[in-house]
């Protein structure tokens, strides 16, 4: 048997899932994250001459730990060490106010910054200059959706085990249901959900409607909503689902 395998079935015999600790794992990071760009955003957006916002922080995650994974005779290779020792990542975040036709729009990425030699998150908001106060806890509550779903790419990068490749897509519809972002996708949708106290499936349903334009068909948007929710199903089962 395997190493991960035997490892697998004993946090299967303690009653531990691997989705746990890998959720628990960023939390108090993600939280960190999400006040502080929560605080930002709304010093700008109460700010009424202010339409441009530039905030950068850099953040330590729970550094990988390889011997977990490893066979002591097997944990000798120093590059690979220092390959997933990173413990530092950066949260650049960009908001700008201008006239969009929804109350805000959020883009997000995750990347390597070979200049730096750091992984950044890199975060665009745009609030529209009509932004209603009513707005915000939607707005936040995406915010910690995004960060979940960009960390979990940190993680992937980081963890040796995750192995997720680069799958080139077609379409939108594709791009979501790679191993890659299906899994972001459902963390992020499951903080979500968590925060806004709302089932998975209605969370997933909302997320779907509102880029119905970018699905070729409604039989598209409904073909990757079923496809979420049974890998959510399996990924995620302590979450309430319908």
């Amino acid at each position: 048997m395997k190493l991960q395998e035997q490892i697998q079935r004993i946090h299967e015999m303690m009653g531990i899932s691997n989705d746990i600790l890998t959720e628990g794992r960023y939390s108090q990071t993600i939280l960190q994250i999400w006040r502080d760009i929560k605080g930002e955003l709304l010093d700008f957006i109460r700010d009424e001459e202010s339409t441009e916002l530039e905030w950068e922080e850099e953040y330590f995650q729970e550094e990988f730990d390889y011997e977990d994974f490893m066979d002591d005779e097997e944990y000798d290779d120093e590059e690979e060490e220092e390959q997933y020792s990173t413990t530092t990542f950066a949260v650049r975040l960009t908001a700008i106010t201008e006239d969009i036709r929804t109350p805000y729009d959020i883009h997000a990425e995750q990347k390597w910054d070979d200049e730096d030699s750091i992984d950044v998150v890199n975060l665009q908001i745009y609030i529209d200059t009509n932004f209603k106060i009513e707005n915000l806890n939607k707005l936040f509550a995406e915010l910690k959706d995004v960060l979940r779903h960009e960390i979990e790419h940190l993680y992937q990068s980081e963890n040796p085990y995750k192995k997720v490749e680069e799958i080139p897509t077609d379409s939108f519809a594709e791009e979501v249901l790679t191993p890659k972002e299906k899994d972001a996708y459902l963390q992020g949708f499951y903080t979500q959900a968590k925060t806004r106290k709302m089932i998975m499936d209605d969370i997933i349903d909302e997320w779907a409607d509102e880029r119905e334009e970018l699905f070729s068909s409604i039989e598209e948007k409904e073909y990757v909503k079923k496809e979420l929710i049974k890998h959510g199903k399996k990924l995620l089962p302590q979450a309430k689902w319908r």
